[in-house]
């Protein structure tokens, strides 16, 4: 299929998935005006209206409508083709759109990343860092980094790794001073909690709850109180000294980091590849 008419087709689609223009473009890495033309060109070259032009929302006319499922079957059709000329080529070709959590951005991606590109000479990599949960389908994602159970029965979740949740506490907070043989010799009004550790039954109500890792170990470190961390994001901090490790001997329930992929059969290589490339790092962690 002509490049040219995919790009319009996903700037098409990707407009009425997300009912904006703009979000489409930020997406596809291209200008508002660029997504506009896109359309205009496909109302041309198809000689019908898409969107009813009389309001502020988008709203697709029927024409419309139809055109984005008939964009929808052609889009998977050209998918399903490369995949079968990587098949035969062997040489994996494309985007890897993948969502992760923020505090992955830290450094956690990195060392996968450059051994992808260096595999992948012919493919581009998308990240969308967010810690809010987001339709793998509804963003054209070919996988999730997650923390925790998988909610959706809808998804396919490949277990990646365990990693240890350490309590720690920062060097220069009061209460590190103190012997502390127990979670009874912490103040109970300090304690940063995070979503996915938020059942610790031996941890007290948390004076602060977020859904951002990073920023619960930036408070920590900050000294603002003492949190569940996971230990390959603050082993770095605790060896410089910033962190303490409070109970050594302490363990809880581990922070379960799972790649949750949209489809469970005929998944892309280049696919396959970045989920064992990303299990094989994480277990060095």
């Amino acid at each position: 299929m002509n490049p040219k008419m995919i790009r319009s087709m996903k700037a098409f689609t990707r407009t009425v998935e997300l009912n904006s223009m703009s979000g489409a473009a930020k997406e596809l890495h291209m200008t508002v005006s660029a997504v506009s033309q896109q359309l205009q060109r496909l109302e041309k070259d198809n000689g019908i209206a898409l969107f009813h032009r009389n309001t502020r929302t988008l709203t697709l006319t029927e024409a419309g409508k139809v055109f984005y499922q008939s964009c929808l079957d052609m889009l998977s059709i050209a998918s399903r083709n490369q995949e079968q000329w990587e098949a035969l080529t062997k040489t994996p070709q494309g985007q890897i759109k993948m969502i992760a959590p923020v505090g992955f951005g830290g450094g956690l991606l990195s060392e996968p990343l450059k051994q992808l590109q260096q595999e992948f000479k012919n493919v581009h990599f998308q990240l969308h860092m967010t810690d809010e949960p987001v339709d793998l389908i509804t963003a054209g994602a070919d996988l999730a980094i997650r923390i925790g159970p998988l909610a959706d029965s809808s998804l396919y979740a490949r277990h990646l790794v365990d990693w240890n949740m350490i309590p720690c506490i920062a060097a220069s907070h009061p209460a590190a001073q103190n012997t502390i043989n127990s979670f009874d010799d912490l103040p109970e009004d300090c304690f940063i909690g995070h979503m996915s550790n938020s059942s610790e039954l031996e941890f007290p109500q948390p004076k602060i709850m977020l859904n951002n890792m990073q920023t619960v170990v930036q408070l920590t470190l900050d000294g603002v109180g003492y949190a569940l961390l996971p230990e390959p994001e603050v082993k770095h901090h605790i060896e410089s000294g910033h962190l303490l490790r409070l109970l050594p001997d302490w363990q809880g329930s581990p922070y379960s980091v799972h790649a949750v992929l949209p489809v469970k059969d005929n998944i892309p290589a280049k696919t396959e590849r970045t989920v064992e490339v990303l299990s094989e790092f994480f277990k060095t962690l």
